[in-house]
């Protein structure tokens, strides 16, 4: 089974004008090529077009029969795309913080090779590192609760505190280690090697991940790339379910 997570922002693209058709054939291209049977998408605007209003789902994700998608406002659309089983998906919202960025994560059950898989799609936020880490226990607490579990997004590992930025370095060890220790199992910077997924990043910067529960093997890893990308790249890893 091959998984994808892709925080694919604002339909945007360097030399691709919104909404342009050259922009649908880049956007189908990439989700083509990956070749995903389940993606985890974060999604920045509600519309693909601003101009005409054209959805999503409609210009770039048709090849797919489910899209499983809530979101509002800004920088705040999540999303599942399979051809898989999927029940509707619901928001779990995040507790114990007056504000969080990124309030809740997208969850959904998919069925796959006869079992029941609890999906999460999320983003964490970026602008403080106590939010991060509220975000990211919370989430392993309710992953927990299931047999089979697949947790992909944006983990964001970047070293703010109320957002103000500490420092140049990356929290992403310090970000993964309560999952390592919950008995997860990590597809980035992990052993199948560190994927940069920011654009433009000099330094390996593993922002996007997909980690699993234990019962779950990864065989292999991998990012897409093309010329065009602005914000983040795709990356997929290779499963199978034990």
């Amino acid at each position: 089974l091959r998984i994808a997570t892709y925080n694919i922002g604002d339909f945007s693209g360097n030399g691709l004008i919104p909404g342009a058709k050259e922009t649908i054939q880049a956007y189908r291209e990439v989700i083509s090529s990956v070749g995903a049977q389940l993606w985890a998408l974060q999604e920045d605007v509600g519309v693909f077009n601003p101009e005409t209003g054209e959805m999503p789902y409609d210009a770039i994700y048709s090849s797919y029969k489910n899209y499983k998608r809530s979101g509002e406002k800004k920088y705040n659309f999540k999303a599942f795309l399979t051809d898989l089983p999927i029940s509707e998906a619901e928001r779990i919202y995040y507790t114990g913080a007056p504000k969080f960025g990124h309030p809740w994560f997208l969850h959904a059950q998919a069925q796959i090779e006869g079992k029941d898989v609890c999906v999460i799609s999320l983003h964490y936020d970026w602008q403080d590192c106590d939010l991060r880490h509220l975000q990211i226990r919370q989430t392993i607490e309710f992953a927990s609760r299931y047999e089979y579990a697949m947790i992909l997004g944006d983990f964001n590992p970047d070293d703010f505190v109320a957002g103000e930025k500490r420092s140049e370095r990356l929290t992403y060890e310090e970000d993964l280690a309560p999952f390592r220790q919950a008995g997860f199992r990590v597809a980035n910077a992990d052993q199948f090697g560190m994927f940069t997924t920011i654009i433009g990043r000099q330094e390996p910067f593993p922002c996007d991940n997909i980690v699993v529960s234990p019962n779950i093997r990864i065989h292999n890893v991998g990012r897409i790339y093309r010329d065009w990308m602005n914000d983040h790249a795709p990356l997929w890893a290779d499963l199978e379910l034990c």
